[in-house]
């Protein structure tokens, strides 16, 4: 399976810089405030050490003094500390919240064909699983690197105040831990990126089966795809455990390196104390401890958020490959234009295969005139559909051209020259104007209330709440004429020159009656160049040409009458319907 690409660690920073730089200002003070919070909590140790001295001395005054001094430096890094933490999550949310809306952009305007050569489980992990471990770093992992980063370095300054042979103490198990980190991010990133395109694999494959589930149950292959299913499955667990053992053996390694220091620290006490000439006091020795114990947290932080960084940067490239993948956004809707001329169409020589070796069409040569209609029809599988996708800019053919307006229809798309409407509507959950917006941001009520009744759909607005009834998956249940209904408001909104109607009432209309979307296919196609794929020869009649496919070749092109006439494979499928031969339209 071909996937999406991943981004490389310079270009996904790149990225992220890009993002911050616009943040700079706040950014600068939200790190000045972790880094005064940080310092007001290192103050506590050596305080600490003061007062073990003075009770020493039994300096009952100074010692209270301490006493007071340690309850406020405490309480100011708690205060700073949480208003710098709190600034930092709301400025990485921001930044986030900015990376997710352009990934999920440039997702939706890739290539049709792009999207299903990377296959939909590595587009919907990349949009769901990565965008939750990046998420779940910034929110928690990143305020505490930071804070961790900071304290560690102020830290070791107050050792080295104290006496410099304390802070050499504490950088004698420096080696311990740079060779357990190191050896972790060496053998855990590969495991993490394939692990990631494990659960893409295993999405993968639980969609299909889900979408093919009728066809599964038809050849009686639950089996095979079970087995499959299952070993994608326990790959994906194996991998799991894989990282969970070198985890496990990483936060052994640290626990080793913080015994070994504090042991050094309290044996280096005890030398410098017993020892008059070094003038370390038992406070300064405590303070020197206690500065160690502090660094238990901020080093374990700062390590073990090495694993969650590791799967947030292993998410974050991911997400950048989506926009590196495609365009920087998402096309954007053709405004309204009235009086507007519409392209023609020409389809020059044109072959298209889903497999290299399977062509689903042949050669297909078709002219359309500007502001013409034009109706495909065939049995299933003759190649309409894709006839369709080529025509919207959706598929790229393997030979010949597709032309709209002189342009190769897959570059005429942005701006939206083209918009396809397929029998398959979906409804968001949202309101209704939610639904028709998307056509046109911006779109006022009295533009959403006149394009509805243009195409019939009036009793939409009867809903409770109107424009603002909630439709969709969670929302009122609407039949497939009205979901039709909406897809084609949406096409009027949208205004573009060129429409293709792929077989827009195939799920509207029951067989032998009346096609309650004949009048809101008319009215989306006036004025515009249409390309209708038509799901009864009925819809064909009032087209302006007729396009035959058998087997993915041209079995006829002409108006109504002349097919008739020719009595070729459209007139043996009209006599077989009910149809007979019927006075021709005049020519336009």
């Amino acid at each position: 399976m071909s996937v999406l690409p991943v981004a490389d660690r310079r270009r996904t920073w790149s990225a992220v810089a890009r993002l911050l730089r616009a943040r700079r200002g706040r950014l600068a003070a939200t790190l000045l405030l972790l880094l005064a919070g940080t310092a007001a909590g290192v103050a506590v140790p050596p305080l600490l050490g003061a007062l073990v001295d003075a009770v020493t001395a039994r300096a009952g005054g100074a010692a209270a003094a301490l006493v007071g001094a340690v309850a406020v430096a405490g309480l100011l890094a708690a205060a700073v500390q949480y208003a710098g933490g709190r600034s930092l999550v709301v400025l990485v949310q921001e930044l986030l919240a900015e990376l997710r809306e352009q990934v999920f952009a440039a997702a939706v305007a890739l290539p049709v064909e792009r999207l299903e050569e990377a296959g939909t489980g590595d587009v919907v992990s990349r949009v769901t699983r990565d965008v939750e471990a990046v998420t779940e770093a910034s929110a928690d992992t990143v305020p505490r690197v930071l804070t961790a980063t900071f304290a560690i370095a102020l830290t070791l300054a107050g050792l080295a105040v104290l006496d410099g042979w304390f802070a050499l103490a504490v950088l004698a198990c420096l080696p311990l831990h740079v060779w357990g980190t190191r050896r972790f991010l060496r053998r855990s990133g590969p495991v993490y990126a394939q692990l990631r395109r494990s659960e893409a694999a295993r999405g993968q494959l639980v969609l299909e089966a889900v979408r093919g589930a009728d066809g599964i149950r038809a050849h009686r292959s639950q089996g095979g795809w079970q087995r499959a299913v299952d070993a994608v499955g326990f790959g994906t667990v194996d991998l799991q455990r894989i990282a969970t053992r070198l985890r496990t053996g990483f936060f052994g390694v640290l626990n080793t390196a913080e015994y070994v220091g504090l042991a050094l620290i309290l044996l280096v006490g005890f030398v410098l104390v017993g020892d008059p000439a070094s003038g370390v006091t038992l406070g300064a020795a405590t303070a020197a401890a206690l500065y160690f114990l502090r660094l238990f947290d901020p080093v374990g932080a700062l390590l073990i958020s090495l694993d969650d960084l590791q799967r947030a940067g292993v998410g974050l490239a991911r997400m950048v490959g989506v926009l590196d993948a495609g365009a920087p956004g998402a096309p954007g809707p053709v405004p309204a234009a009235p009086g507007r001329e519409p392209p023609g169409i020409r389809i020059e020589g044109v072959r298209f295969g889903y497999e290299p070796d399977r062509p689903v069409l042949h050669d297909v040569d078709v002219e359309l005139p500007a502001g013409r209609r034009l109706a495909v029809v065939g049995a299933s599988g003759s190649g309409k559909s894709t006839l369709a996708r080529l025509v919207a800019g959706a598929l790229r053919p393997d030979r010949g051209r597709v032309l709209v307006g002189g342009e190769p229809a897959d570059r005429a798309h942005r701006p939206p020259t083209v918009l396809l409407v397929t029998q398959e509507v979906h409804l968001f959950s949202g309101t209704l104007a939610q639904n028709l917006t998307l056509a046109r941001p911006g779109a006022t009520d009295a533009e959403m209330t006149a394009a509805l009744a243009a195409v019939g759909g009036q009793d939409l607005l009867e809903l409770p709440g109107g424009l603002a009834a909630d439709v969709g998956p969670a929302g009122a249940a609407l039949d497939a004429t009205a979901a039709q209904r909406i897809a084609l408001a949406r096409v009027l909104l949208a205004d573009p020159p060129v429409v293709v109607l792929d077989e827009p009432s195939a799920e509207a209309v029951a067989p032998g009656a009346a096609d309650p979307l004949g009048a809101a296919v008319d009215a989306v196609l006036a004025g515009r160049t249409g390309v209708v794929v038509a799901h009864r020869l009925e819809q064909a009649r009032a087209a302006d040409a007729i396009l035959v496919l058998d087997r993915g070749r041209v079995a006829g092109y002409g108006r109504h009458a002349d097919l008739l006439a020719a009595d070729g494979p459209y007139a043996r499928s009209w006599r077989a319907a009910g149809g007979t031969a019927l006075t021709p339209r005049p020519a336009p």
